[in-house]
């Protein structure tokens, strides 16, 4: 069982192609049958199985079978008769406090609460006292009585409606009564469905007691354990685990299995120290090293990392993993030359390390180094000139460093690879056709987008295809084009919409594009995107009263959505209204998302327009350097020209006019000012 996923319990293959397991799968007594039988309304298996009886064929009432075929004994056998036939059984009085048999439906048992089980306030075990055990491996004999029985299907039942925690304490009450390991292994199954971790525990570690030789059964409560940060009652059963996979070999994938689950821990000091005392052993086994580190790391402790890295590159000098860990280490340690110079040395000895290969360039690509970057990519395309990945990762680093022609060369290559060699040219259709987008070149950008016709990526695709076309002029054959497209998933319908409404918007038709929205709203009247969108058009329209109520609704709805206090800020002060209460909504909002070049715009434009020219100055060239758009230059220019700084505020204007020669908020500011460039 895979320590990093103990929710789901593994169970025999004739259960597993039924679905999720149901119970003990217990069958009812032959002379109890009735003629209903009890049915997940999802699955429609049977909760009670009755295998028709063949004619002729000996009745056995005294054996009921699980899913996994196990025979379920009855304390009371009845032997056979002369000529192998079982004679009919003779039924047996009710005792004193038991239901009659004729009775329409079993009295109802005592109520059983689910368990509100508190945190261990010390690591002795979390179940009491267990009935007399049957020996290890075995099945106990177990009457199937009427009120037991009634407590399983009504425990099912419970589960079927979502009360796990009910379901959850009755099938532990009752696992404990019979020591059955079946029933304790379905409590700790429905209490996993139910995410209740805390009555998890004891069901797991009741399962554990009645069958000690259950693999399952032991790692689910080794991981429950640990993700309950219980270390101590955890560490011997992991050192018995490990003394096994010593045993058998199975070393490496335990100690990766660890190393996921122990990373994940709240009190990973604690995982820390548990693991390295059980990889003592261990020392010459790499992947226990790099557990360790892993684990360190985790605990914010890179000096500890790095070191059981590096023991386990000295252990296995030309296995990649261990290197690229001492260098991830080293790097996250505040160490860069020293990352970059493992890997160098790494590659000298092998190079034909691919993966380190990419690793190192990406390194120096994060410490600014494009150059080095690129040419490590190079000496791997070199010797794999049909590597999809390399070459993809090329077309990206050429984009990331301005050299847009560059990096559409490599995606064009990595498109017109060999059919038989594996990829999915979808990413890279999307690349190319946003960057032909960017030059203005729509009619390529749209024939880019026009072949991603499935998957994940159509929808996105379609969406930049249609606005390509409306920026082309050719609206109506983008409405068409969205009309059209199926879209099953809400979210998608709305992303049409949106599209749609963005070409209405691009061609200048801002009423339609208001009322196509009013009407997607008046079946999602939350949808924050419509309402952000319906309110950025209405801006335009001049209907600030829609603006501000569909900004508000959205600050309501997330209180967390930066751009709807951003939006309804900037527009105050753009307008030159409620500047303090403008400022105070981007203040807000800068405070949600600090590094957003907008709103650090924002910011420096409602400063200048409360007359703190300096103040807005610095906003706004943090704004441009993280973004250089011609709106945020506009600002900018207009706030150095407000200082008497014309050539200065010339000079930007113009670059930026260079860049968006059609920007409508740079027109409109030289228009103002007067301004001729």
């Amino acid at each position: 069982m895979d320590l990093t996923s103990s929710h789901e319990c593994d169970v025999s293959p004739a259960a597993r192609a039924r679905g999720p397991p149901r119970g003990p799968g217990l069958r009812a007594p032959a002379e109890r049958r009735r003629p209903w039988r009890l049915r997940d309304r999802r699955s429609r298996t049977p909760l009670v199985r009755t295998a028709p009886r063949t004619p002729g064929a000996a009745r056995r009432p005294d054996r009921f079978r699980t899913d996994a075929g196990t025979p379920f004994v009855c304390a009371r056998r009845q032997a056979a008769g002369p000529g192998g036939r079982a004679p009919r059984p003779r039924q047996a009085a009710p005792a004193q406090d038991a239901p009659r048999a004729k009775e329409a439906t079993p009295p109802e048992p005592p109520a059983l609460p689910p368990q509100a089980i508190a945190p261990p306030s010390s690591d002795e075990p979390l179940t009491p006292p267990l009935p007399k055990a049957a020996p290890p491996g075995t099945i106990p004999d177990v009457e199937l009585t009427r009120e037991l029985l009634y407590q399983i299907l009504a425990s099912e039942i419970a589960a079927q409606r979502g009360e796990y925690g009910r379901a959850t304490a009755t099938y532990l009450s009752i696992a404990r009564e019979t020591g059955d390991p079946r029933l304790a292994r379905r409590a700790t199954e429905l209490a996993l469905a139910g995410r209740l971790i805390e009555s998890a525990v004891p069901a797991a570690e009741l399962w554990h007691q009645l069958e000690p030789d259950s693999d399952m059964a032991a790692q689910t409560l080794e991981t429950l354990l640990l993700s309950t940060g219980r270390f101590i009652p955890a560490e011997p059963l992991l050192a018995k685990r490990l003394a096994q996979a010593r045993a058998d070999g199975s070393l490496p994938i335990v100690y990766r299995k660890l190393q996921t689950l122990l990373t994940r821990v709240a009190d990973k000091s604690a995982a820390l120290d548990m693991l390295a005392r059980l990889a003592e052993p261990d020392a010459r086994e790499p992947t226990a090293r790099l557990a360790v580190a892993a684990v360190a790391m985790a605990a914010d402790k890179p000096d500890r990392a790095l070191a059981e890295a590096r023991a386990a590159m000295a252990l296995e000098p030309d296995d990649p993993e261990p290197a690229m860990a001492a260098a991830r280490y080293a790097h996250q340690g505040e160490d860069p030359e020293g990352a970059r110079a493992i890997l160098s040395g790494f590659l000298e000895r092998n190079p034909d390390a691919t993966d380190a290969r990419f690793m190192l360039a990406r390194l120096m690509l994060s410490d600014g180094d494009a150059d080095g970057a690129r040419e490590q990519f190079e000496h791997a395309l070199a010797s794999r000139p049909d590597d999809p990945m390399i070459l993809f990762s090329l077309g990206q680093l050429a984009y990331q460093t301005g050299q847009p022609d560059v990096a559409a060369d490599y995606l064009k290559r990595y498109v017109e690879l060999p059919a038989d060699v594996r990829r999915n040219n979808d990413p890279a259709y999307m690349f190319l056709g946003q960057l032909a987008e960017e030059q203005r070149r729509y009619e390529e950008a749209a024939d880019w987008y026009a072949r991603v016709d499935s998957g994940e990526q159509r929808v996105p695709a379609l969406v930049r295809r249609a606005i390509s076309l409306g920026k082309l002029g050719r609206v109506e054959e983008a409405r068409t084009l969205l009309a059209e497209a199926a879209a099953g998933r809400s979210d998608d319908q709305v992303r049409l919409v949106l599209a749609e409404s963005q070409v209405l918007r691009d061609a200048g038709r801002h009423e339609e594009a208001f009322e196509l929205l009013g009407g997607a709203l008046a079946e999602r009247p939350d949808n924050p995107d419509l309402l952000y969108d319906q309110a950025m058009v209405a801006e335009r329209l001049d209907r600030i009263d829609v603006l501000e109520k569909n900004l508000r609704r959205i600050i309501a709805l997330q209180p967390d959505h930066a751009h709807a206090y951003n939006a309804l800020g900037y527009t105050l002060a753009d307008r030159n209204e409620r500047l303090e209460e403008a400022h105070e909504l981007i203040r807000q909002a800068l405070e949600l998302s600090p590094d957003d070049a907008h709103i650090e715009d924002s910011m420096g434009w409602v400063l200048f327009r409360l007359g703190k020219l300096e103040e807005a100055e610095q906003h706004l060239r943090r704004a441009y350097e993280r973004s250089q758009e011609a709106e945020i230059a506009a600002h900018l220019g207009e706030v150095l020209w407000a200082q008497g700084r014309h050539d200065e505020a010339r000079r930007l204007w113009q670059e930026a006019r260079g860049r968006e020669p059609d920007n409508e908020t740079l027109r409109k500011t030289l228009a103002r000012l007067q301004v001729r460039l």
